[in-house]
């Protein structure tokens, strides 16, 4: 009965993916990688003044130090490039090199740990040899090359080997944001390298990216994973790829400078008055580039994004989102789709979830994301009881599993955005069918939030209403109504009101405690939250 229901949960999980994420899996287990390890190519010689990366936090703290994710390790060599003691994501960090953007490690360091890279970490073994590390490693030392560093003979050999590489395990059994990194990668080395080898780099890496941009990027600027930290690095990536393409004194195709400038003003649109952005699916603060970096980085390549917006609702229809903006509170909210079918890993049981910021600190927050591991915490950040929104009967909104995996998937049946009004209904995916129908409603110095649930077999009090607070804010329950902080909120259908404590992970391996309240009703409820 056990390989019955596992049987039926990968069925449901992989019954969405697209035949290419299928073919590609199968052709990475059956077909070896065989490698050209020639000499190294010549450098194409741009002429580039200033090249302008974005900077990153030190992380290379010295030549056995990282910390990476809020964790210093000091490791030994060379077992440390694979220590399975460490999360994966850690490990991948360490074969990045984003340590080469800042400034306050010595290029000594730096050019010791690429060296010490390349004679560790033979073609194939272990983490780094991966195509998304590689990907990034590529464009990292490619950046640190250009921005007035030498790269040696040595590193611009194992620089081809590794872009070799790449073009024979590019990740179309995964696509999304692995995909695009790897094209970029391949563009970076197709422009930074010269000869017939190099321009097929580049090829691939710009066809992949003309299928890759319209299919990632919506229409009104989001990035299709629906997450603002993914957001960030991916308008990152398409900014850094029209930059080099301009360096390179190549054509930028006028469509991809309107997809980046829309993807710019996106960002404007979903970060908070304090410069963080809600925390919506797989987000987390502190491995992102800042609003400020981003819009730096646009215009340098002629991009000038307007940072403002009138007061009122901003509707984001494609990815979901909306923003209402007064004098008094900017508030924000998830009325969209759980994410591309096919690859929805960083999705969260999360819609009709939202976040508000008030006198000038976060109020009600996402619980944020602490770790990729999976584990019971990684399933809990991932769970509807984790998210401002509705849980009804106990059952998850989605059928979330391991680490990255969903099954059947809740669906919106019905959103409307308009005025002073946000309404949206979704069906889970439980056997109870349950409909659960939120609408959102502003005026100047208050919100009402009005809950209808339909289902024809429902327990008294099983639905449970949720609102995680910042770690800041004070709370305090008194019969149907709570003091938090400015805020002054009341309950109408409650059966009744509990305060708890969750665990705040606003950074990866960072817990923070913090109040929630749980508000249990039949099928109607009404909150008003008055500032």
């Amino acid at each position: 009965m056990k390989k019955l229901k596992k049987a039926g949960l990968y069925w449901r999980t992989l019954r969405h993916l697209k035949a290419i994420q299928i073919t590609n899996r199968i052709k990475r287990k059956l077909f070896p990688v065989k490698i050209n390890n020639s000499t190294a190519l010549s450098l194409r010689g741009l002429s580039v003044d200033s090249f302008y990366a974005i900077p990153r936090s030190k992380s290379i703290l010295w030549t056995d130090t990282f910390l990476f994710l809020n964790k210093k390790e000091k490791l030994t060599f060379p077992s440390g490039w694979n220590d399975q003691s460490l999360s994966k994501l850690w490990l991948y960090n360490l074969h990045y090199f984003e340590g080469l953007m800042n400034k306050k490690t010595t290029v000594e360091l730096k050019q010791q740990l690429i060296e010490q890279w390349i004679a560790e970490n033979p073609i194939e073994h272990g983490n780094g040899w991966e195509p998304y590390p590689i990907s990034l490693r590529i464009t990292n030392w490619i950046k640190w090359a250009l921005s007035g560093n030498t790269l040696s003979q040595n590193a611009l050999h194992s620089l081809a080997v590794q872009t070799r590489y790449l073009m024979k395990t590019i990740e179309f059994h995964l696509l999304g944001n692995h995909l695009f990194a790897n094209a970029k990668a391949l563009v970076f080395a197709g422009i930074f390298f010269k000869g017939p080898e190099p321009e097929r780099w580049l090829s691939r890496g710009l066809k992949i990216l003309e299928e890759q941009i319209p299919e990632q990027f919506l229409d009104d600027g989001g990035h299709f994973e629906l997450s603002t930290t993914y957001q960030a690095l991916l308008v990152e990536d398409l900014l850094d790829i029209l930059y080099l393409l301009q360096v390179g004194e190549r054509g930028i195709p006028e469509e991809w400078k309107y997809k980046a400038k829309k993807a710019v003003e996106w960002l404007v649109i979903m970060t908070r008055p304090d410069g963080l952005p809600p925390l919506f699916n797989d987000s987390a603060y502190g491995i992102t580039p800042s609003l400020q970096d981003i819009t730096s980085l646009s215009s340098s390549v002629g991009l000038e994004v307007a940072k403002n917006f009138p007061d009122g609702l901003t509707d984001l229809p494609n990815s979901g989102y909306f923003r209402y903006e007064t004098g008094k509170y900017a508030f924000f909210g998830d009325a969209g789709q759980v994410g591309p079918d096919y690859i929805p890993g960083h999705a969260h049981c999360d819609m009709a979830n939202y976040e508000l910021f008030a006198a000038d600190q976060p109020i009600i927050v996402d619980t944020g994301v602490s770790t990729y591991e999976n584990s019971a915490r990684r399933h809990l950040e991932r769970s509807t009881v984790s998210h401002n929104t509705v849980q009804i009967a106990g059952e998850e909104q989605s059928e979330i599993w391991g680490a990255f995996r969903i099954g059947r998937r809740a669906k919106i049946k019905k959103r409307v955005v308009i005025g002073d009004k946000a309404t949206v209904s979704y069906v889970g995916y439980g056997h109870s069918r349950y409909e659960h129908q939120r609408t959102f409603s502003f005026e100047p110095s208050k919100i009402l939030i009005s809950d209808e649930i339909f289902c024809k077999r429902l327990m008294a009090g099983a639905s449970i209403s949720r609102i995680h607070f910042h770690p800041n804010v004070d709370v305090e329950v008194r019969e149907n109504t709570v003091q938090a902080g400015p805020l002054l909120i009341r309950f109408e259908g409650a059966k009744r009101i509990d305060l708890t404590r969750y665990c705040y992970a606003p950074e990866f391996n960072t817990l923070v405690s913090a109040h929630v309240i749980e508000i249990a009703f039949d099928t109607n409820l009404e909150t008003t939250i008055t500032l």
